[in-house]
């Protein structure tokens, strides 16, 4: 049946260009029909009948024509793509109804489902004019006399492999008259209303009593039987949630028939918070379908639902089968990749490929560095796995929301930046251990400088890794190994391929006195990462700690300048524990101060906004309930992605005059500081660290955004979101 229908959709729209011609000849200049277009689609605009009927409600339609193989979406477009977005204008006091969406189908694209339209669909509106719209009440012969423009702004995606926006602007003009007749596109209409969910003319939901809970994993949803339900094949019943963050969209709908109800259980998706006491359904059996709400009930689970819950139900880790598992570990290797060119960690391996022009390793050698890093990579994920297994909540860059690692490692930067600029001289035991961190030649050396450059590119996250370590952090041992091996591969690349490649090593330009100078130059960068350290320390300790660690660090370089300069060995040991122990000042006593965190969570992102409220769960549905614009900003202060992404797209005045609207809320989440309840929310959306973005249309919508943000991309989304909780 479905078949016939869309092949008569199909031959109706063959003669969409002559009907238009058709109805734009007719008399009285009024047009029943505009047309436009876009790459791999066409467009119309148009009316069921030939006049608009006041007190009468009537239908006008967006026929949306993509190519063949090519689609278009349902109001859930599922996991990717979008739904078409129409906004509707009159030059009289009309009124316009919701979409009515024809039954959509799941269209499998790789190992996500999306759901929308493969052929031509008519997209239909109710437009109803009032009784009162003829100012003295009658109607003249002319229609001319009663003109009515409606002007429609369609926006659109349309997707095969790859996918197109696509906007237009048509119109319609109509007469207003005591009597309409079937226009040329009445039979398309009548067809579209044969592929309607029944009670969708009448957008009110059916009198289906269906209740939903939610448990870790699952959305468990109970559908009484009843009359209206009882005509659909039940062999082929699939689920549409209005909401694309609820369910995911690929996994099997588990179905359970007892004497009175239907019984679904589904994976819930990672991005749904849980939070929903109603929730808007499509139950389909590809023919036919039906729309109905269902009421959170906490008490709803059968025995015969618990039992086949429990054999369903993963007990802590979701499964990654293989096709998945090898996309997450490319992405990785590819955030390894990205992870060289952090500024902490390039004067690092720019002096250790320079220090390759100066000796000829064996292969022992030119392993070192690449286990180095294998070994340091492989150290976090084993500490991790055994932190969670105690209960621990971490994510990436972890150890930074630790005072005392960000001291120690400022500490660290300097006596490298120190290093680098000779303050040592050869021969002190100092220098001989800062030399074989950043460019000694023995094994041991490039072993260490591996483990080094793991460490000073921790607090970074690099594009593609979010998603990856999200999946490692929530998965089984294997896989965390298996994507931090990934991660640890891609890192260690370039320089292990310097190493072992001779055609490579050739192209690192010949020794000489430059060496020196480059070397002084990349001591720089170090200094500088030591004062991002610094600012990152004020977050968290408060501006008297940090004031002590600046001092301290002073102390110390002063200490080790003076070790390189004295003459007597029992000199340069006494330098040497002072500078060891003007360490130790900091970290015992920032532990004494009390902290006022007076310039605590003052980062940037709070700054490009002063209508921002700080994250908790509790006030963000509180937002989402108010159905308003949220943009939440999961952020801290020693994430490098963040700072760049608020100086170049949050703080923009394009982005600014967004975010003090009335209707938009901008949410921040500091990160700095160890948080649960914001790694709670990270891991909802399987990320293991900051940055996240994220972009609520109320409790209609979700929009994760990309990690690196640009103005006209935040700029949109918020837009867009706007644009839904109008459309709604």
């Amino acid at each position: 049946m479905k078949f016939y229908l869309y092949t008569k959709l199909l031959v109706i729209s063959l003669f969409l260009l002559a009907m238009s011609f058709f109805s734009v000849a007719q008399s009285n200049g009024f047009r029943i029909s505009d047309t436009g277009e876009g790459p791999h689609i066409q467009v119309a605009l148009m009316s069921e009948q030939n006049a608009l009927v006041p007190g009468r409600p009537q239908l006008i339609g967006v026929y949306l024509q993509p190519d063949p193989q090519w689609h278009t979406y349902w109001r859930n477009p599922g996991d990717s793509g979008e739904a078409p977005s129409i906004e509707l204008s009159s030059t009289a006091k009309i009124s316009f109804g919701d979409i009515q969406w024809p039954i959509p189908k799941a269209i499998p694209v790789a190992h996500l489902v999306n759901y929308g339209y493969e052929a031509d669909n008519l997209l239909m509106i109710e437009v109803f004019v009032p009784q009162d719209i003829v100012p003295d009440g009658t109607l003249t012969e002319s229609a001319e006399d009663n003109l009515v423009t409606i002007n429609g702004d369609l926006s659109w995606l349309v997707c095969k492999e790859d996918c197109i926006p696509g906007d237009a602007q048509l119109s319609i003009t109509l007469p207003i008259a005591s009597e309409s007749r079937p226009s040329a596109y009445a039979a398309l209409f009548e067809d579209t209303k044969s592929l309607l969910p029944d009670s969708y003319t009448n957008p009110e939901p059916a009198d289906v009593n269906a209740k939903f809970e939610i448990n870790d994993t699952h959305i468990v949803l109970e559908v009484e039987k009843s009359q209206s339900l009882g005509e659909l094949n039940l062999s082929k019943l699939t689920l549409f949630p209005f909401r694309s963050d609820v369910i995911k969209h690929a996994a099997e709908q588990r179905l359970i028939e007892s004497d009175d109800a239907w019984q679904f259980i589904i994976p819930k998706s990672p991005y749904f918070n849980g939070e929903a006491e109603n929730l808007a359904w499509l139950l389909s059996d590809g023919q036919k379908g039906i729309y109905f709400d269902a009421s959170i009930n906490s008490t709803l689970v059968s025995n015969d639902m618990s039992a086949a819950y429990s054999a369903d139900r993963n007990l802590d880790k979701p499964s990654i089968d293989a096709p998945s598992l090898l996309i997450y570990a490319l992405m990785a290797f590819a955030g390894g990749l990205i992870l060289n060119l952090m500024p902490c960690v390039l004067p690092v391996l720019s002096i250790k490929a320079i220090s390759l022009t100066r000796t000829a390793p064996s292969f022992f050698h030119k392993s070192a560095y690449f286990f180095g890093v294998l070994a340091c990579f492989n150290a976090f994920a084993l500490i991790i796995i055994i932190l969670q297994s105690t209960g621990e909540q971490i994510g990436w860059g972890f150890h930074m929301q630790s005072p005392l690692v960000v001291t120690l490692l400022a500490f660290l930067f300097t006596f490298i930046g120190l290093v680098l600029l000779d303050v040592i001289q050869v021969g002190n035991r100092m220098s001989n251990i800062g030399n074989s961190l950043v460019s000694g030649e023995r094994a041991s050396a490039h072993f260490a400088t591996g483990v080094l450059a793991v460490i000073v590119a921790s607090p970074c996250t690099a594009p593609f890794m979010a998603a990856a370590l999200g999946i490692a952090l929530i998965s089984e041992p294997y896989v965390t190994f298996i994507l931090f091996n990934a991660l640890a591969i891609g890192f260690a690349l370039p320089i292990t391929l310097l190493f072992i490649s001779s055609r490579m090593s050739a192209l690192l330009p010949k020794p000489g006195a430059w060496m020196t100078t480059f070397k002084h130059v990349l001591a720089f960068p170090m200094f500088a990462s030591v004062a991002w350290l610094a600012w990152v320390y004020v977050g968290q300790k408060g501006a008297p700690a940090q004031f002590l660690l600046l001092i301290s660090l002073l102390i110390f370089s002063l200490f080790i300048w003076l070790s390189g300069h004295a003459k007597g060995q029992g000199a340069r040991f006494t330098f040497n524990i002072l500078a060891l122990l003007s360490i130790i000042l900091p970290i015992s006593a920032s532990s004494l101060m009390v902290n006022t965190n007076e310039y605590a969570s003052t980062s940037d992102s709070q700054s490009v906004a002063k209508n921002h409220v700080d994250y908790s769960e509790e006030k963000l549905n509180a937002l989402k309930a108010s159905q308003q614009v949220v943009f939440v900003n999961m952020t801290a202060d020693w994430c490098i992605t963040c700072k760049v992404n608020e100086q170049v797209a949050l703080s923009s005045e394009q982005v600014q005059s967004l975010l003090k609207e009335e209707d938009v809320h901008y949410v921040i989440g500091d990160w700095t500081n160890k948080n649960q309840e914001i790694l709670r929310y990270l891991k909802q959306y399987k990320r293991a660290g900051v940055p996240l973005y994220v972009v609520y249309s109320g409790t209609q919508n979700v929009n994760v955004l990309p990690q690196i943000l640009t103005p006209d991309l935040v700029s949109k989304a918020i837009i867009n979101a706007k644009e839904e909780l109008k459309n709604d």
